[in-house]
């Protein structure tokens, strides 16, 4: 790499450990560029958010590590947590992307958007608001040993389809448990969008068997061995483009 290079652009989601390794070794490659920026749509470890002793805080060292590269601003997409790195950083959203494709696909009177937990209840109040549809809550209430033993719905739902809106999907799990429970509180039915979607072993059968019409996922992770028609996926390409155009 020559010198004189004056900007250099990195987009790199790191979902498992080779990732990792991947982007530092490429961001090293990159020590001599003058303005390197860093797009990481999804962060691997960002739910290690929680900082207690004698535990390994994962979202902070990664963190840490690249605040040692030569990074001049970074650009993230719905992080699971407030980001802890000391770069300059854009932190994005994909709520404009999923109002759009849910306007284009549902009547804004005969839908309600449901946060899945109380930590996602703000993004998910903040999208029922603009669309202007009801807007409901699955509290999930857990056992002593952290199992899930029932989910209550905080809401109107009934005679309605729910939008679940999240920002992961995982194993599935609690979507699957949500979509029951929305079902049971006398929902019509249940479709789901989340930003992105990891889809851990099992989970694309577990979702495929559930009651759920339809997930919609952004591209933030590439996940070829996605073979189900329930899952469709809206691209973030434009978002990210006119970000760095800003930037530049």
């Amino acid at each position: 790499l020559s010198k004189s290079f004056q900007n250099a652009i990195v987009i790199a989601s790191t979902v498992v450990n080779e990732d990792w390794i991947e982007l530092f070794f490429l961001l090293d490659a990159l020590r001599d560029a003058k303005n390197v920026i860093l797009c990481v749509p999804y962060i691997g470890y960002s739910r290690q958010d929680v900082q207690n002793q004698n535990e390994s805080f994962g979202s902070g060292l990664f963190s840490r590590f690249l605040e040692t590269m030569n990074v001049s601003r970074c650009i993230f997409l719905d992080n699971h947590s407030k980001p802890t790195i000391r770069i300059p950083y854009i932190h994005l959203g994909a709520d404009e992307i999923f109002k759009t494709d849910i306007t284009s696909k549902y009547d804004a009177s005969k839908i309600t958007i449901v946060s899945p937990d109380i930590g996602g209840a703000y993004r998910a109040n903040a999208i029922s608001k603009t669309l202007k549809c009801d807007f409901a809550l699955c509290n999930k209430a857990k056992d002593v040993f952290g199992e899930l033993k029932k989910i209550d719905v905080v809401g109107n739902v009934v005679d309605k389809i729910c939008i679940v809106v999240d920002d992961i999907i995982d194993s599935g799990a609690t979507l699957c448990y949500a979509a029951e429970a929305l079902l049971q509180a006398g929902c019509r039915g249940v479709a789901a969008y989340a930003t992105h979607g990891i889809l851990s072993k099992g989970s694309i059968e577990k979702l495929a068997k559930s009651s759920i019409s339809e997930v919609t996922l952004t591209d933030s992770i590439f996940n070829n061995d996605i073979i189900s028609s329930k899952i469709r996926k809206l691209s973030i390409s434009s978002l990210i483009a006119e970000t760095i155009r800003c930037i530049l």
